[in-house]
């Protein structure tokens, strides 16, 4: 498929060219993953305002918006690392196969963790345990999660570390994680979250500390061995070129709402809320003489905002997009919540 216009081939200062032709999902009818109207409170503050999505078996989905739009929040809640009662949840998160797990306790998610779901980490080098080797990271999930032998979950980490990549796999596993640069720390994090054949990985930031070349390969690699592996990936990114790229679908979040969403060139090529043009214009394209940054001013989420919470920075804001919020409807083959989108 030819990638889109938005830099991906021509002036991205990221990765989307390097990736090649994109791999295309297997068409299921029913979703893996469902989200309705899910809201996230901390003490008086509402971080995730009834956000909802959903994402099919094989598909690929990203999160996109500015720091502090809810995105990594969505993925730890969706790994059960955030729950009640340290924070307050309502709405429902639907798992084909688990049903409703909003308000699954520990032992359901130990049952889930690794299993049915699994999460790279933005950084690595943070994500890893310093004291431990990589072989013992790597083959602890093997053997609780899997329930292999020590001689098996050691022959299955070497696969492991080969399909990801690495060489002298063998001399790997007694490494620790300061004596691998951060590309191969990386591979080890896909490694430790694929080991146990999860149907969701989640991907937050995955290539953030990278290079650029670096960078390709890693998102290369998640996206092969989901698509061999028939998962669903989740990609939380501020990249909307590799968003382009590597994303079926695409859900761009203000705030701790859902702006807009839907197929990720419609929405890219094509935005009609305000904040999606506008993350669009952050974007610098041989055909375009200068960058068009947002006006400063990210949203407090301790402040009530009964309506769009884009409101105070959107150039087309309403009397009423302050007052009320505008419901996620159906327009143009993408999902939209704007009062005044764009034509």
């Amino acid at each position: 498929m030819k990638p889109m216009d938005l830099g991906a081939a021509r002036a991205s200062t990221s990765l989307p060219a390097a990736l090649g032709q994109r791999i295309e999902p297997t068409p299921e009818s029913k979703p893996l993953l469902k989200i309705e109207e899910l809201s996230l409170s901390r003490g008086e503050s509402l971080i995730l305002d009834n956000v909802t999505f959903s994402l099919r078996r094989g598909g690929t989905l990203g999160l996109l918006g500015e720091s502090g739009a809810g995105k990594s929040t969505i993925a730890l809640t969706l790994i059960g690392l955030l729950r009640t009662p340290e924070v307050g949840l309502s709405g429902t998160i639907e798992l084909d196969g688990a049903g409703n797990v909003t308000e699954a306790g520990e032992d359901a998610w130990l049952k889930l963790r690794g299993r049915r779901v699994a999460m790279i980490f933005q950084d690595a080098s943070a994500a890893l345990n310093p004291c431990f080797t990589i072989g013992r990271q790597l083959m602890t999930p093997l053997r609780r999660v899997m329930g292999l032998s020590r001689s098996a979950a050691r022959a299955r980490a070497i696969e492991l570390l080969e399909s990801v990549g690495l060489n002298d796999t063998p001399s790997r596993l007694s490494a620790y994680p300061h004596q691998l640069s951060g590309g191969m720390q990386q591979r080890v994090m896909i490694a430790i979250a694929l080991s146990s054949n999860p149907d969701l990985l989640l991907a937050d930031e995955p290539t953030s500390a990278l290079d650029v070349t670096i960078q390709a390969q890693i998102i290369r690699l998640i996206l092969e061995e989901t698509r061999r592996r028939s998962a669903s990936c989740i990609f939380v990114l501020h990249d909307l070129a590799l968003a382009s790229q590597c994303c079926d679908d695409i859900v761009v979040l203000y705030g701790g709402q859902v702006m807009e969403t839907g197929p990720s060139r419609i929405v890219l090529e094509a935005p009609m809320h305000p904040y999606t043009a506008a993350l669009k214009g952050c974007v610098l394209e041989f055909d375009t003489e200068e960058l068009r940054p947002l006006p400063s001013g990210a949203p407090s989420f301790a402040s009530k905002t009964p309506g769009c919470r884009f409101a105070p920075r959107c150039p087309r804001a309403l009397e009423k997009c302050a007052a009320n919020k505008p419901p996620l409807a159906d327009v143009h083959g993408r999902k939209l919540a704007c009062w005044n989108p764009l034509t």
